[in-house]
C-alpha cells in the first residue's frame, strides 16, 4: 500500500511507504502526517561514505574535521571513493596545538583531509595487491603488509573494508601526515 501526504487511511495504522521509510498516523486524525522515521537497519552498503561515517561511534573527531572542511557533500555523494579514516584514538595522539593550527587554516585542513581520499573504490583484496594509489589532493599513498595487517603509510588498517554504496571506508590507527604518525 502506497501512501503520501493527505492520502486516508485507517486510524492508529502504521503505514510502510517504502522498505526504509515508515509513516506514522496520528490517532485523532485519518490523514497521515508528515512525520517520517527512516530504518536505521539498513544493509551493509547502502549508505554512502559520509553517512555510514557520520554513524559510526570511533570517528567523530574526522567527520568534525569533514564537515568543518566542507567535504561531507562528497562523501555522501555517488563518485566512487576510498576513505582511510584515522579514528578517534589516532587524532588524540595529535597535540592540542597542531590540530587547532590545522583547523585555523581551511586550505591546510582541506588538504590534509583530501590526502584521506582516493577517488576510486579499492576493496581489501586490491589494497593487498597495490603499492600506492593517488589521492584526491595528487598525492601518492602507500600500502603495505606488516604483522599480518594491512597499512596505508605504515598506519595499520584497524577495521578493514566497511561498504558503503560509493565505495569503502578503512580505520587506520594513526593520522596520515601528522605528527604521532608512525
Amino acid at each position: 500500500m502506497a501512501a503520501g501526504q493527505g492520502t486516508v487511511v485507517r486510524r492508529d495504522t502504521v503505514v510502510t511507504v517504502r522498505k526504509d521509510t515508515v509513516v506514522h498516523v496520528r490517532k485523532d486524525t485519518a490523514v497521515v502526517t508528515t512525520m517520517v522515521t527512516t530504518n536505521e537497519h539498513m544493509p551493509a552498503g547502502s549508505q554512502s561514505i559520509g553517512a555510514e561515517l557520520a554513524r559510526m561511534p570511533n570517528y567523530k573527531t574526522l567527520t568534525a574535521l569533514l564537515n568543518e572542511a566542507h567535504l561531507m557533500p562528497s562523501l555522501r555523494g555517488a563518485a566512487p571513493m576510498t576513505l582511510f579514516a584515522p579514528t578517534d584514538a589516532a587524532f588524540a595522539k595529535i597535540s592540542p596545538e597542531d590540530m587547532a593550527a590545522l583547523r585555523a587554516d581551511s586550505v591546510k585542513l582541506r588538504d590534509f583531509l583530501l590526502n584521506m581520499m582516493v577517488p576510486a573504490k579499492i576493496n581489501t583484496e586490491q589494497i593487498l595487491k597495490m603499492k600506492t594509489a593517488t589521492t584526491m589532493r595528487g598525492t601518492r599513498i602507500r600500502f603495505g603488509y606488516e604483522n599480518g595487517h594491512p597499512e596505508v603509510n605504515n598506519q595499520p588498517v584497524v577495521q578493514p573494508g566497511i561498504i558503503a554504496s560509493n565505495g569503502f571506508i578503512y580505520g587506520i590507527s594513526g593520522v596520515i601526515g601528522m605528527s604521532g604518525e608512525k
